[in-house]
This record gives structure tokens, C-alpha cells and sequence, in this order.
């Protein structure tokens, strides 16, 4: 009988110890609240006027469109629903956005390139009449990589040292772990938007949990922002605090990914980081509102509903 209880004893102890040792065992044991469900939207707007990239936003957000206390926006054209929770100890944000074309998600840089000024994103952000913004690759600050923004190709030096995102002229994202020339060539002639920075978390439904590249401090307990797209047109983007807020602790490169793969994107793609994080809505920081630095683009998203018609 006592050899019963004592094996009942040792196996209890095992699952135990598998449940604190295991990375994944425990799922949702990082997450201090329940994370926020994607809930897609139905948006009125049927037939939506595609934006050339190469004008300027036509339409401001409607302010009587913005949602209380910082909740997001919704028009005909464009739902944004904002939403914080906490996960690894720290403040975190996400935003669901949901477009009725793939023109209303855009680029736009602080100068153009090859100046390499920053600005506020908050500034950038005004100026294209954005609804939503969010910090882009910061690529000025290096030399390699294919760049393209509103489908103007800007740099052509591929570089496998990064991971890259292309957005197409759908507004489907595509992540490439080799960026060589050859590895764009699928995409010729339909890259809305080109990114050199990365790493990818989850690429095709699939997460990456490796990350040899010492250049993205995967290590660091830091500010982390990532670019998802969960359907067609529809997006995400998490963004976290790190040690500079009061509060948080940040997260390392695998904790990021983790907490990501828990919302199930299609593919998620980390963007630059640490102070240069922004989550912008209706011009205004979100995130990280102590601490904060100047950047060099800005991806955001727009409505395409006219003044008038939200009179209507």
C-alpha cells in the first residue's frame, strides 16, 4: 500500500514539474487577462474607389466616427477596434483593422527618400490624414534590402540577412525567410509594399520560434510591435511596452511570438521596436505615451468615405 501512495506521490510530482518546465504547457499562463478574440466585422461599403498611391489621401477621418475612450473608429469603409490587455507582466495593445480596399492601407515616409529625416509619428500621421498609423522598418538607417512603398520601388539590394514582408496589391501579406531576387519574383509587378527588418513570427498559420539573429535583440526584454494580417483585409497589430514604462516588463523575441501565435494570424511580422514602437489612432500615441522617439515611416490605413456621404 505505502509503494501505491509513494508512486501516486512521484507521478504527481512529475506532471508537476512538466507544467512549470515545459515551454507551452501551459498555453495562456503568460497572459494576465484574456486576450482579446478577433471578431470580424461586416462593413457597409460594397464598391469603395481604389486610392492611387501615387495622390494623396483624399479623405479625412470623420471625428464622429472615432469611438469612446480610445476604442477605435468605424465607417462604411474601415472598422479599427482598439483593445489593452496584459501578458509577461506588461501593458500590451492590439488594434483589429478591417478595410473595404486594399488601397486604404498606405505607407508614408517623413521626407522622401533618400533623405534620412525622422519625425514624430504622430506628425506623419496627420499629415496623410491617417485614421490608425504604426511605426514602419525604419529602413534609411541601413543599406540592404528591396523597398517599396505605394508600389514605388525605392532600394533593390537584396539581403538574406533579414526576413521580408510584402504586402501585395490585394493587401495580402507575404513573408520571405530567403530575400534574394529570386524569392521576389512571384510578387513582379503587384508589390504594393516592401519591408526589410523582420524577423517573421508566424508565417503561414505556422509560428517561428528560432531566432539565431542577434540584430533584433531576441534576447531583450524590450518594446515589441508586430504587423499581422488575419484575413483578407483584415489585420492586427499587437504592440507591447517594455522596461522604460512603469509597470512592464517587456518581452523576448520568443515571448512575443508566443503571445502572437495565441491570436492565430495567417502571418505576423515584427517591425522596429523599443522607443521607436507607435500605435497611433486619431493622431494620438496609445502606447508607451512616456517614452518615445522620432522615425522615418509610418505604415497606416485611411477611409475612403467621402465628407459627404457620412452625412448621409
Amino acid at each position: 500500500m505505502k509503494e501505491i501512495i509513494w508512486k501516486t506521490v512521484l507521478i504527481t510530482v512529475l506532471l508537476f514539474s512538466l507544467l512549470i518546465l515545459v515551454p507551452g504547457a501551459v498555453p495562456d499562463a503568460a497572459a494576465e487577462d484574456a486576450l482579446p478574440v478577433y471578431t470580424p466585422v461586416t462593413l457597409k461599403a460594397t464598391d469603395v474607389t481604389p486610392i492611387p498611391y501615387d495622390e494623396k489621401t483624399p479623405y479625412a477621418p470623420h471625428e464622429d466616427a472615432f469611438l469612446p475612450d480610445e476604442g477605435g473608429y468605424l465607417d462604411d469603409t474601415i472598422s479599427v477596434r482598439v483593445e489593452t490587455f496584459r501578458a509577461y507582466e506588461t501593458n500590451c495593445w492590439c488594434a483589429w483593422i478591417q478595410i473595404a480596399d486594399a488601397s486604404q492601407l498606405r505607407t508614408e515616409l517623413a521626407k522622401p527618400y533618400p533623405s534620412k529625416s525622422t519625425s514624430w509619428a504622430d506628425n506623419i500621421s496627420r499629415k496623410v490624414k491617417a485614421v490608425l498609423a504604426i511605426n514602419g522598418d525604419y529602413f534609411i538607417d541601413r543599406k540592404e534590402g528591396l523597398i517599396v512603398r505605394n508600389g514605388k520601388e525605392l532600394r533593390s539590394k537584396y539581403y538574406d540577412g533579414f526576413d521580408a514582408l510584402v504586402i501585395d496589391t490585394d493587401g495580402d501579406f507575404h513573408i520571405l525567410t530567403g530575400s534574394t531576387e529570386e524569392s521576389f519574383r512571384p510578387y513582379a509587378g503587384r508589390i504594393a509594399h516592401a519591408f526589410c527588418f523582420g524577423p517573421g513570427l508566424v508565417i503561414d498559420g505556422k509560428q517561428i520560434t528560432e531566432f539565431p539573429s542577434k540584430m533584433m535583440t531576441p534576447q531583450n526584454k524590450t518594446q515589441r510591435i508586430a504587423f499581422c494580417q488575419m484575413d483578407h483585409l483584415s489585420y492586427l497589430v499587437i504592440a507591447t511596452e517594455g522596461p522604460e514604462q512603469r509597470n512592464s516588463e517587456g518581452l523576448t523575441m520568443r515571448e512575443f511570438s508566443d503571445l502572437v501565435m495565441q491570436f492565430k494570424p495567417q502571418n505576423a511580422y515584427n517591425l522596429d521596436g523599443g522607443s521607436s514602437t507607435w500605435l497611433v489612432l486619431n493622431h494620438q500615441k496609445l502606447n508607451a505615451r512616456t517614452k518615445k522617439r522620432t522615425i522615418a515611416d509610418i505604415i497606416y490605413f485611411v477611409t475612403a468615405m467621402p465628407e459627404e456621404a457620412s452625412d448621409d
